[in-house]
C-alpha cells in the first residue's frame, strides 16, 4: 500500500510538473528553421512571419538557416531532436512529400507533429528583364535554334524551382535542349540569374521583387492581380498535371510533441497569420496566405505525400 501511494505520489507529481512546464511554454527562444540559405523565397516569408508568432506565443522566436540538399538537410536534422517545441521547421510541398520520396533521407510522412500550415503560393517562370525572351514561344525558338546553350537554375534536384522550371520546359517539349544548373537555395541562384549564368528560373512572387526580372507564365488558375498581363501556364501551352505549382509551406516539430505544446504553438500560428503586420507582409511579397490548424494540416500533408507521387513521376524524378 505504501509503495503504490508513493508511486501515485510521484506520478501525480510528473503529471503536475509536465502541466505546469506547458503553462509556461515557452520558457526560451523558439527557432524557426528555414532549410535554405538567406534571401530566397521561403527565407523571406519566414522573417516575414517570425516576429508576429513570436508576439502571438508571448516570447521569443528567430530565424535561423540550414542548407542543403534541396531543404533535406535540415530536415533529416531536425527529425532527430528532442520534440520539445523549441525547434520547428518551415517545410514546403518539396522537402516534406516529395524529397523523402526521391532521396534516401532518414525521414518520412510519420517524422514530423504538423503545426500549421501558412503560405500556398503558386510558382513564376520568369528571367532576367535583359534577356530578349517576352513570351515563351520566344523561349521556345530561341531553345530549338542552339540546342544546349540556355541554362536553367534550381535552389536544388527536385525542389519546387527545380519542379517549376522542369514543369514548363517539359511541357513546351525542350526540356532535353537546356542545361540544369543546382545551386543551394534560391538566393545564390538569383543572383547567377542577374549576372547571366544562368537565363530561366521558377520561384514564388514574393521573389520578383529581388531584381529585375520578367516573369514569362505563373503555374496558377488564373492570372496574378500584380502581373495581370503574364499568362498561366495554361495559357502558355503547359497542360496538366504541370500547369498547377503551389510552394505551400508550414510549420513542422519532430514526432511525438506534446499535445498542449502544439495547440499552443498551433494557436500562435494561428494568430500570426491572422495579424495586421503579416497581412500587410503577404499583400507586398505576393504571399497568399493558407492557414490550416494542426489536424487539419496533418491530414493535407499526408494526403499531399500520397498524390505528390504523380508529380514525381511527372518530372522523371
Amino acid at each position: 500500500m505504501k509503495l503504490t501511494a508513493l508511486a501515485c505520489c510521484v506520478a501525480g507529481t510528473l503529471v503536475a510538473s509536465t502541466a505546469f512546464a506547458d503553462d509556461n511554454f515557452p520558457e526560451r527562444p523558439i527557432n524557426l528553421i528555414a532549410p535554405f540559405n538567406a534571401g530566397g523565397g521561403t527565407d523571406l516569408l519566414l522573417r516575414g512571419f517570425a516576429p508576429h508568432f513570436a508576439e502571438a506565443i508571448g516570447g521569443d522566436a528567430f530565424v535561423s538557416n540550414m542548407a542543403g540538399g534541396s531543404g533535406t538537410v535540415a530536415a533529416s536534422a531536425l527529425q532527430g531532436q528532442r520534440p520539445d517545441g523549441y525547434q520547428l521547421g518551415y517545410f514546403s510541398i518539396t522537402v516534406s512529400t516529395i524529397q523523402p520520396q526521391i532521396k534516401n533521407v532518414p525521414y518520412n510522412v510519420d517524422s514530423w507533429t504538423p503545426i500549421c500550415s501558412v503560405a500556398a503560393s503558386p510558382t513564376l517562370l520568369f528571367t532576367n528583364a535583359d534577356t530578349p525572351f517576352q513570351t515563351a514561344a520566344d523561349v521556345v525558338e530561341a531553345v530549338k535554334a542552339e540546342p544546349g546553350k540556355y541554362v536553367y537554375g534550381s535552389s536544388g534536384p527536385g525542389a519546387m524551382t527545380h519542379l517549376t522550371t522542369v514543369a514548363a520546359f517539359a511541357g513546351l517539349g525542350i526540356l532535353d535542349k537546356l542545361k540544369h544548373l543546382p545551386f543551394q537555395g534560391s538566393g545564390p541562384a538569383v543572383k547567377e540569374l542577374t549576372a547571366g549564368t544562368i537565363q530561366f528560373f521558377g520561384d514564388t512572387e514574393i521573389l520578383m521583387d529581388r531584381g529585375d526580372f520578367r516573369p514569362l507564365m505563373v503555374f496558377n488558375s488564373e492570372r496574378l492581380a500584380n502581373y495581370p498581363d503574364v499568362p498561366t501556364a495554361a495559357e502558355a501551352g503547359i497542360e496538366p498535371p504541370l500547369n498547377e505549382l503551389y510552394l505551400w509551406g508550414g510549420l513542422f516539430a519532430p514526432a511525438g510533441l506534446d499535445p498542449e505544446v502544439t495547440a499552443k504553438l498551433e494557436a500562435a500560428c494561428e494568430t500570426a497569420v491572422a495579424s495586421d503586420g503579416f497581412k500587410e507582409f503577404a499583400a507586398n511579397s505576393g504571399t497568399v496566405i493558407n492557414y490550416r490548424g494542426a489536424a487539419e494540416f496533418d491530414a493535407f500533408f499526408r494526403e499531399q505525400y500520397v498524390s505528390n507521387g504523380a508529380l514525381i513521376e511527372a518530372a522523371g524524378l
